[in-house]
């Protein structure tokens, strides 16, 4: 479809004009390659950036895959793994990926973005993280709330290496990247790993507020869930494969898209929901329509899929090098309605 191209280049142009690196991809029909744009249109090839809480996705697919596998099941508790959580015997897999098991965040913590000011480059371990979070007590009872955690998929990531022997980055690349061709799909784990990326000033990574380049100055482990490096082609094949194809079985993609409702709506969300480790509105404009949005220094980014508009799946991403809230997720949102006029329906 030459005019959804076209009027995805006019789309950047009118809301990014020239403020950074931006990519987006967009995929119509079943098993659909996706068709990339990017800003500037000068760059020999499409840009790569960092995904942030897009990865949140990835861990919940690798975790229903080791249960397709038998090598646990999403109703086991932490006690298994970590006995020295609060009501460790309380706290599911399930719950963590939901984030329902009362699991607090680190991301309005004064120390946390301090500390990552003082010295972007050394981030806290896995000690520090759990002593700053959940050591401290959980944020409500299992089960009782909803509150986005970071911790959470902290835990998680640990889990599926201590039941693999693997590392998260392998586990990535082995049952997720690899299958699917996705080439310029990796975990990051040093500062070195973001060479590749697009330029992304931050003015997150300094005391003075002076923008730096996250590239050459952040380490990723700063993002205790881990955190990966993408191109928007690469994550809207990836939401395209797992929520409409045959990646994960149909028990796996049910358990995927069972929801529990998130709140405080974003703007144009009608039943803000979250499953596991996806972002829902069931009742959105466009129909059923599921995915993630991330953001961190230098970097915003959103990719969304709906089932069924008009009759066809779509899919799409938007990444930035750009420190603007919501900027990726309004650009992916700006996608999904013209693929909706352009498939015949009304904005």
């Amino acid at each position: 479809m030459a005019e959804i191209g076209t009027a995805l280049r006019e789309l950047l142009h009118q809301r990014v004009n020239s403020r950074g690196v931006v990519g987006l991809a967009i995929a119509i029909g079943p098993g659909a390659e996706p068709e990339a744009i990017w800003m500037p249109g000068s760059l020999d090839e499409e840009p790569a950036f960092l995904a942030y809480s897009i990865a949140k996705t990835f861990t919940a697919a690798l975790m229903l895959l080791l249960q397709e596998d038998g090598r646990l099941d999403l109703d086991d508790t932490l006690v298994r793994w970590f006995p020295g959580v609060p009501s460790s015997d309380r706290i599911s897999i399930r719950q963590l990926l939901n984030h329902t098991g009362g699991v607090p965040d680190y991301g309005s913590l004064r120390s946390y973005h301090e500390s990552v000011r003082r010295s972007p480059g050394r981030p806290w371990s896995f000690d520090r993280f759990a002593a700053e979070t959940f050591e401290k007590g959980l944020a409500f009872q299992p089960g009782m709330g909803w509150a986005y955690s970071n911790p959470g998929y902290m835990l998680l990531k640990r889990i599926a290496e201590e039941l693999t022997g693997q590392t998260y980055a392998t586990l990535i690349s082995r049952r997720i990247a690899d299958p699917l061709g996705l080439r310029r799909t990796f975990v990051a784990q040093s500062i070195s790993d973001l060479s590749s990326l697009a330029p992304a000033p931050s003015a997150v990574l300094s005391l003075d507020g002076r923008c730096k380049d996250s590239r050459l100055v952040y380490h990723p482990g700063w993002v205790s869930p881990g955190v990966l490096a993408s191109t928007p082609s690469e994550i809207t094949r990836f939401f395209g494969a797992v929520l409409g194809a045959d990646f994960l079985s149909k028990r796996s993609l049910q358990e995927m898209t069972e929801v529990v409702c998130v709140p405080n709506a974003p703007p144009r969300w009608r039943k803000p929901s979250y499953g596991l480790g996806l972002m829902g509105d069931p009742q959105s404009p466009w129909g059923a329509l599921w995915g993630h949005s991330g953001a961190g220094p230098g970097y915003n980014t959103s990719a969304f899929h709906a089932a069924d508009l008009r009759g066809h799946p779509v899919t799409v991403c938007a990444m930035c090098a750009i420190e603007e809230d919501s900027i990726a997720e309004q650009l992916a949102l700006a996608a999904i309605d013209l693929a909706h006029e352009c498939l015949g329906g009304d904005r």
